[in-house]
């Protein structure tokens, strides 16, 4: 069934010429008048109805749990090694816990998006984080009492070499903690492997190569076969200017 549009827009025009002819009858005050009543009507009937309604976001639960107390203490932990970092005056000790906190940092990132890995991070967090915040205490406390200069420099060196196991215990409890997903990344793609060789594709040993490197040797074969051309077109091109130059200049001799 078409649409005759210029019967469509005949009925437009009558009915908007009917409406401005309905609102003649009134005057501007009246109109205006309508308006604020509908207004209001349409504000104390229906306007809670039409608002739309938000939704209510499940309470977080408050009630500690033995995880929520590890996972705070962990932060609470790192947090005061950061602040502590800038006191650290020993040029290599500052290095050692500078790499130790990154280590710890990338640790809480991962256990912020994975917390059901919290338990696996038990001994980070209760011994090797917890041992370095107390012997942070312990060389600002000696750094205020002022001991005699040989006996700080005895405890700096154990200290020094206490923070580089702790660097690589650090390391080893990250890796320890993100092993499970580790682990699935392996088997998803085992299993991704042994369904490709079912339909006879051979990943370790596919003959495959990327398109953008293959349209890369082609550009690179084309201008390999193009050179040779181009120079001797070139050099074609010299060959016949010199030609052009010499008969010029023995037509001139000859007049």
């Amino acid at each position: 069934m078409s649409i005759d549009f210029r019967l469509v827009l005949l009925v437009v025009g009558f009915l908007i010429y009917a409406f401005f002819k309905f609102l003649s009858m009134f005057s501007v005050q009246t109109i205006l008048g309508f308006l604020f009543v509908g207004w209001l009507l349409y504000t104390i009937f229906f306007s809670e109805d039409d608002k739309p309604t938000q939704k209510e976001l499940p309470a977080v639960s408050h009630e500690k749990t033995e995880y929520n107390d590890v996972y705070e203490k962990a932060n609470a932990d790192y947090r005061f090694l950061q602040t502590s970092l800038p006191q650290i005056q020993d040029k290599e000790l500052h290095y050692w816990l500078d790499s130790m906190q990154q280590v710890a940092g990338r640790l809480l990132a991962y256990l912020t998006k994975h917390p059901e890995r919290i338990p696996a991070a038990m001994r980070f967090v209760t011994y090797y984080q917890d041992r370095t915040v107390s012997l942070v205490r312990q060389y600002l406390s000696m750094r205020e009492v002022g001991l005699r200069p040989e006996l700080q420099q005895n405890l700096l060196v154990e200290m020094r070499n206490t923070f580089r196991g702790f660097l690589a215990a650090y390391e080893t409890q990250l890796a320890k903690v993100t092993e499970a997903e580790m682990k699935d990344m392996e088997a998803e793609m085992k299993v991704a492997q042994e369904v490709m060789e079912q339909e006879g594709i051979q990943p370790k040993t596919a003959d495959y190569q990327p398109i953008a490197e293959a349209e890369m040797k082609k550009e690179e074969k084309a201008q390999d076969t193009s050179t040779p051309l181009k120079y001797a077109g070139i050099a074609l091109v010299a060959l016949l200017g010199a030609v052009g130059l010499y008969k010029m200049t023995d037509k001139k001799k000859e007049d």
